[in-house]
């Protein structure tokens, strides 16, 4: 527990001195970007007809990236595109001089550090420097406890739907209603990380006056790693639930279209000596998983009963199945798919967001620019307020779940959260995170394009 609480600590230290420290201009994009067109049939927002009138980028997934990138206007394009591109499977990675290139390229980033640049590119994207701050938090958090396909990995689908105006980065959330229990909170469709910490803050908040908080959101945005929220809860000493619903991927049992999200639950909780986190999908294997995997040049199959391919075949290829976006839901498969609808009942349903097939496929996927309007739910919940012991009950119950685990020769047994606490210890003893070429890549053309202080590699 000590270890996350001393990295929420620091972040927060970042962010000040980040908000005291003159970033690249929100007002002004660097004149090498250009701005989105909105797709035919969707009707401008005020927001977006100024992202319309400051740039020209849109997402188009029928034009072939150049084999030869000169310095121009669409460079940080192409490049992100080309990356994009890899991850949704069209292109081979690997075996080119980029790929060496990317190799060689690869190193070790202080956290911090890793969190200063992304703030930075989203400042630069025109992203309020407090909320810049919050979305590159979700992301270095991810990275730091070892969800790396939910971390810095996901940098240039995120940039997507900023140049592409399809989330407002310079929008705020509002509570629509509440009791003393419970809110309902609109994000405007604000950037997932937004609204997701304005959310727990609620909920915090009321935990600490009635003992539990139940905040739902409706018209948010991908939230990214869902444990950093839970997680948020273990300052207070509080059990912290996070869950959302998402794009689909998910097919039923014995279907082949996809009909759900991913949907998510991220739970922590904690005592003086133990931390308790679980935070799971409901698919057989993440989409994530697969993209920060193939883009890498890591793997290009994929488990048996795993996904279909784009004319709802089993297929073992990982490039087929990023391509379909179709995946099973873990086994038993209507267990999984189960509570991926019940994710869904609470987050989507219930909040008047959009659910199942009515939310579309965004960032690297769709040019579509009509807001996700995903839905969330976010928990906060004082233990003491139940059970006085709750703390000594924790730890007898993770002795007794130690004794049951099975464990290697010469190491304790692992019960939920030992995974991450170790990954943090060892960022933290190798001196760093570790950064893949293609994300390399991705972040050393940002810098340029960007006009910010470039990525400060620590020594291996």
């Amino acid at each position: 527990m000590r270890v996350v609480v001393n990295f929420l600590d620091a972040l927060r230290k970042v962010r000040l001195k980040l908000s005291t420290e003159k970033l690249v201009p929100s007002s002004k994009t660097p004149n090498n970007l250009a701005a989105p067109k909105l797709n035919k049939g969707v009707k401008a927002t005020g927001n977006e007809r100024k992202c319309i009138n400051e740039s020209t980028i849109r997402i188009d997934h029928t034009e072939e990236v150049p084999k030869n990138i000169t310095a121009g206007s669409d460079m940080l394009w192409h490049n992100i595109k080309r990356v994009l591109l890899m991850c949704g499977g069209q292109k081979q990675p690997g075996g080119s001089e980029d790929a060496k290139r990317m190799k060689d390229s690869s190193g070790l980033v202080d956290v911090l550090e890793a969190q200063r640049f992304v703030s930075q590119v989203f400042s630069a994207m025109q992203v309020p420097k407090q909320a810049a701050s919050e979305m590159a938090d979700a992301l270095i958090a991810a990275d730091y406890m070892g969800q790396r396909s939910m971390g810095i990995h996901r940098l240039p689908s995120i940039a997507a739907d900023l140049l592409n105006c399809t989330v407002a980065g310079n929008a705020t959330p509002g509570v629509v209603s509440e009791k003393k229990a419970i809110a309902l909170v609109d994000g405007h469709n604000a950037p997932g990380p937004v609204v997701a910490n304005f959310c727990m803050d609620l909920a915090l908040q009321k935990a600490r006056e009635v003992g539990i908080g139940w905040v739902s959101a409706r018209s948010s945005n991908c939230i990214g790693f869902a444990s950093w929220y839970a997680c948020q809860a273990l300052e207070q000493r509080m059990i912290g639930l996070c869950m959302t619903n998402g794009a689909p991927t998910l097919v039923p049992a014995g279907g082949i279209e996809p009909i759900l999200g991913e949907n998510p639950i991220a739970c922590a909780a904690s005592g003086v000596h133990e931390k308790f986190l679980a935070d799971f999908g409901m698919s057989a294997c993440s989409v994530d998983e697969l993209e920060l995997s193939y883009c890498n040049g890591w793997s290009n199959e994929v488990p048996k009963l795993v996904a279909f391919d784009r004319n709802g075949k089993e297929t073992t290829s990982t490039e087929e199945a990023l391509r379909a976006q179709r995946i099973r839901a873990f086994q038993p498969e209507h267990k999984g798919f189960g509570m991926a609808a019940a994710v869904d009942i609470l987050c989507g349903v219930m909040t008047g967001a959009r659910y199942a097939n009515q939310i579309q496929r965004r960032g690297v996927y769709s040019t579509e620019n009509a807001p996700a309007n995903l839905g969330q739910v976010y928990v906060a919940i004082d233990p003491m307020r139940f059970c006085p012991s709750f703390e000594d009950r924790l730890a007898d119950f993770h002795r007794l779940l130690r004794l049951a685990m099975p464990s290697k020769v010469g190491k304790p047994a692992m019960v939920p959260g030992d995974k991450e606490l170790q990954h943090m210890k060892m960022v933290d003893e190798q001196g760093g995170l570790t950064m893949t070429p293609c994300t390399l890549s991705v972040l050393e053309e940002l810098a340029t394009q960007l006009d910010i202080e470039p990525l400060k590699m620590t020594a291996n």
